[in-house]
């Protein structure tokens, strides 16, 4: 588990030196957190699922792609059995948009190598490594999200529409364009409606019944979903106690209202249906990188810094439970790097 500690403390160190980069240095980070992710061999509980994915592929025409269930990763995966790879290129095009995201997203933030330590505990060893179909729809939420703040509604509805391909709990942040918007909600309302109403025909409709009753009905528990759920609740309570005080515009601070609101409606749901409230409580996970990251910058200036190590040592905190304490995390260890080990 050694690299994992490896990749927490380099950025770790950036963020209490407050490291800022310029595009090329953001760029090194994304090219390397890509490297980290997507080359791994035989790491995540799902590895064997999506093997499976990769050959299924190789019996699939172009047009029955479109067919399946996540057509976007099939079609991926297609892409990669005709090219003559293997797995590796399925997953290391899956951590770059991850990653791309990631980077795109944090450097709007006021403390943004605190926000990727942050992220590296769960979102990128646990889902990033995981997750990989979710991993690849995070990544294009986050982007989206970027375009969202700056008022690019069509642009957030577009790359929605690409990470509802890859994983289809995407859809559920469509309303996020409206309840975010501070301009012109009653137009917006329409169109984003006629497209929520479009996304879910084509990616959820036949298959609510099945994903209810696997989700809901089963009575299947998301190990350790209450967990996860409590991280998001915890930034989103101190968001709407000192959200008046973070410097953000009125459409920030629209939008990380609902996420705030979102997340702590999650935690009495996670109790009925913990499975299901896990998967959805995922793709509220930025807030814990907005508030932690702003949150420093409301102590006095000789007490930043504490306050930043106050936040990595929480989450260094949360990386040693789960590497040496959660059930499934014997199958990220050992860390396996593909150019020297599998084929």
């Amino acid at each position: 588990m050694v690299i994992y500690w490896i990749v927490f403390v380099l950025a770790a160190f950036g963020a209490l030196a407050n490291l800022r980069f310029s595009r090329l240095g953001w760029l090194i980070v994304g090219v390397l957190l890509t490297v980290f992710i997507g080359l791994r061999f035989q790491v995540g509980g799902d590895w064997g699922s999506y093997v499976d994915y990769f050959y299924r592929a190789r019996n699939v025409t172009f047009i029955e792609v479109f067919t399946l269930s996540d057509p976007g990763y099939y079609l991926l995966n297609w892409f990669a059995v005709r090219l003559g790879a293997g797995v590796w290129l399925v997953n290391l095009f899956s951590a770059a948009v991850f990653s791309t995201g990631l980077v795109l997203f944090v450097r709007r933030l006021p403390a943004p190598m605190l926000a990727v330590a942050i992220a590296i505990p769960y979102m990128v060893i646990v889902l990033a490594m995981g997750y990989t179909r979710q991993a690849v729809a995070f990544g294009f939420i986050l982007c989206g999200l970027t375009y969202l703040l700056d008022r690019r509604i069509l642009g957030f509805m577009m790359l929605l529409a690409v990470a509802a391909a890859f994983h289809k709990s995407a859809v559920i942040l469509a309303p996020l364009a409206v309840l975010a918007n501070t301009r012109n909600r009653v137009w917006t309302a329409v169109w984003v409606a006629f497209s929520g109403l479009l996304l879910y025909w084509l990616f959820l409709a036949e298959q609510v019944s099945d994903l209810w009753k696997n989700y809901v009905e089963s009575g299947y528990s998301s190990e350790g979903g209450a967990i996860r759920v409590a991280m998001n609740a915890v930034p989103a309570v101190l968001f709407l106690l000192f959200r008046k005080r973070l410097k953000m515009r009125s459409e920030e601070r629209a939008l990380w209202f609902w996420i705030s609101a979102f997340s702590l409606l999650c935690v009495p749901l996670v109790f009925q249906a913990s499975t299901a409230v896990d998967r959805v409580a995922l793709y509220f996970m930025p807030i814990q990188l907005v508030v932690f990251s702003y949150l420093p910058h409301l102590a006095l200036s000789n007490s930043r810094v504490i306050s930043r190590a106050a936040v990595i040592a929480f989450y260094a905190l949360v990386e040693f439970v789960w590497l040496n304490y959660a059930t499934n995390s014997k199958w990220w260890l050992p860390y396996q790097f593909w150019p020297l080990v599998g084929n």
